[in-house]
């Protein structure tokens, strides 16, 4: 079950979810600071920096494979009344546990996708002027952001996952947790007040 709900597939959504979101300028500065610093590297540092995006990519897809799995947990553990948490869990079950100190040196592996990341990255900025150390800034902004998307957007998506189980047993369980639902989406900015709506739609007109 697990290797059919997260193949190669679920790694493609988590990306494209992450596409359709607004982070400002998070990525064109990543672009921008790509374009400039790739010409100021030497080839050794060029093969550093792959390097480094590959750990990225293993941290991105350990966040949203573990994010599911809580996203699982923090749903039943909320069903049946062992958490009241508004984030349905995510805060101490990913955010604590997953990417912040002391929790992450729990995953072993991923801690040391971590370290080798920001040894990479303390490598070149070493060797980087004042002026050129912001593209390296931008570049790591953005893989930061791109693995805490993962596990916030797999947390989701586990925890749609189980109410959806919940229901095939239950054909009523999502409209007597609806409350708990809704509180959950909200604080996970996934829905906005309707006066919020109401105000986007009139900006829009």
């Amino acid at each position: 079950m697990e290797g059919r709900a997260m193949d190669a597939q679920f790694q493609k959504d988590i990306c494209a979810l992450y596409d359709t979101k607004d982070y400002g300028d998070t990525e064109p500065d990543c672009q921008t600071g790509y374009a400039k610093l790739l010409p100021l590297l030497t080839e050794e540092q060029k093969v550093s920096l792959e390097q480094m995006e590959l750990a990225y990519i293993q941290r991105r897809n350990y966040a949203a494979q573990y994010g599911f799995k809580c996203g699982i947990f923090g749903a039943f553990r909320q069903f049946f009344g062992y958490s009241k948490a508004n984030d349905g869990g995510f805060d101490d079950l990913v955010f604590q546990d997953l990417l912040m100190q002391p929790g992450m040196q729990r995953h072993h592996e991923n801690y040391a996708n971590i370290e080798q990341c920001n040894e990479i990255d303390r490598a070149i900025m070493d060797a980087l002027s004042e002026e050129n150390k912001e593209h390296m800034v931008s570049i790591a902004c953005a893989w930061q952001q791109r693995v805490y998307s993962a596990a916030f957007d797999g947390f989701y998506c586990g925890y749609r996952a189980a109410y959806d189980l919940m229901e095939d047993l239950m054909p009523l369980v999502k409209v007597q947790n609806m409350d708990k639902i809704l509180t959950m989406e909200y604080h996970m900015g996934y829905i906005k007040p309707y006066s919020e709506v109401e105000r986007l739609h009139d900006m829009a007109a």
